[in-house]
This record gives C-alpha cells, sequence and structure tokens, in this order.
C-alpha cells in the first residue's frame, strides 16, 4: 500500500511532509518566519505553513493542486483543530497592521491553501 494512502488524522511532523512533499513536487521552496512570532498553541501548524504558506496566490494554488489527496485531507483535517485559535490570531491586532509578521503571512497564507482545496 502506498504511504501516502495511510495518513491518517494526526499532526505530521516536519520531517514526514518534507519526505511526503518530494514524492509529488521537486521544487517546494519552504516558507521562513520566526516561530516566536506564531501563538504557542498554533505551534503543531508551523511545518504546514513552512510548505503551504506561500504568499504568491498562482504558485500557492499549484501547489495545492499537485498535493495528493491523502495529504489533502490532512491538512484540511489539521487546520480545522485549530479554526478558533486562527481566526482569533488572523481577525486580531496584526490583522490590521501595515507590515504583518512573515509568521502572520504564512498562516493567512496557509488558511487560503485549504479553502482552495
Amino acid at each position: 500500500m502506498n504511504a501516502l494512502n495511510m495518513i491518517t488524522k494526526k499532526f505530521l511532523t516536519r520531517e514526514e511532509l518534507e519526505d511526503i512533499c518530494r514524492e509529488f513536487s521537486d521544487a517546494i521552496q519552504k516558507v521562513s518566519f520566526k516561530n516566536s512570532d506564531v501563538p504557542g498553541s498554533l505551534h503543531p501548524l508551523v511545518p504546514y505553513a513552512e510548505i503551504w504558506g506561500i504568499s504568491d496566490d498562482w504558485a500557492r494554488e499549484e501547489l495545492v493542486q499537485k498535493t495528493p489527496e491523502p495529504i489533502k485531507e490532512n491538512l484540511r483535517w489539521a487546520i480545522a483543530q485549530f479554526d478558533d485559535e486562527l481566526d482569533a490570531w488572523l481577525a486580531g491586532p496584526e490583522a490590521s497592521e501595515a507590515y504583518p509578521s512573515d509568521a502572520y503571512i504564512a498562516f493567512s497564507s496557509l488558511r487560503m491553501a485549504v479553502d482552495f482545496i
């Protein structure tokens, strides 16, 4: 059985995601941001934001289209676990800042990636 089909509803580690992503895209460029700019409760989503938190709409959509369905399902599940926390942060004070943090942009983009699925 293909390893992708064995993905369950669990948070994948950075290493697991990087291994999986190599199987469907050789052009993944990780998004860089300071983990300290991410609310502590959202740290399990950092590996996801590093991959799908691309601010360029076209590049993000292209990556989502290449993402295998089991990983899309895992991504949707992971984001759903933190829906309220994401709402609180992304609609909070940083939303009106002229220059939000790179982490804020990455997590906003991650949310848009999931909305595109």
